[in-house]
């Protein structure tokens, strides 16, 4: 049986990326955060080209960054940086899930973000699957 997945683009309001962003920097301060079971960052993707410099991989290495830096500037990202949500349809379970969106700009340049809270038996985690330079510009800040 084949299995598809179903992704489409929204405009969450603005309390609704309020509400992200402070939990997941309720998740990233706490007195109890842990990095390497608190934060999943995704460096590298199945489908990544090696030299391509729109990776997290890629990005992180000219940017010299590492798990902790990435962390901080998630910390620092505003309600204004928002620019969509991605509704996911995850294959395995069928559940709809929302990563939110921003375009954060380091040394000058836009960093594309897509991050979302995740939860297991215990505790939630944040889950950032894109930390990496913007291949296409980012223009649409609807909370800006």
């Amino acid at each position: 049986m084949e299995v598809f997945s179903i992704r489409h683009q929204i405009r969450s309001d603005r309390k609704d990326v309020r509400d992200f962003l402070l939990q997941m920097k309720s998740i990233l301060t706490s007195s109890n955060f842990n990095i390497d079971s608190d934060v999943v960052i995704q460096c590298k993707k199945q489908k990544d080209d090696l030299l391509s410099p729109y990776t997290t991989e890629n990005t992180m290495l000219e940017l010299d960054y590492d798990r902790s830096d990435i962390v901080e500037e998630l910390k620092k990202l505003t309600i204004a940086e928002y620019h969509e949500t991605i509704i996911d349809n995850l294959r395995q379970t069928n559940k709809l899930v929302k990563f939110f969106v921003f375009g954060h700009v380091i040394d000058g340049r836009t960093i594309y973000v897509k991050v979302r809270i995740k939860q297991n038996q215990l505790k939630d985690y944040v889950f950032c699957i894109s930390f990496h330079f913007a291949e296409f510009p980012i223009t649409n800040f609807p909370h800006a």
